[in-house]
């Protein structure tokens, strides 16, 4: 549960730096970080 934590964190900061500089190419890894995050949930649930 820690990592998912860090995971979405990291997500909603490369989301947010991205954001503040207009960086697309960190608004593109945030959201395939997302992408990925729920791919591995839907794939690994228990």
């Amino acid at each position: 549960m820690r990592s998912k934590i860090i995971g979405m964190t990291l997500t909603a900061a490369f989301v947010a730096a991205g954001a503040a500089a207009d960086w697309w190419c960190l608004i593109g890894i945030g959201v395939w970080l997302v992408i990925a995050a729920f791919l591995m949930e839907m794939i690994y649930r228990p």
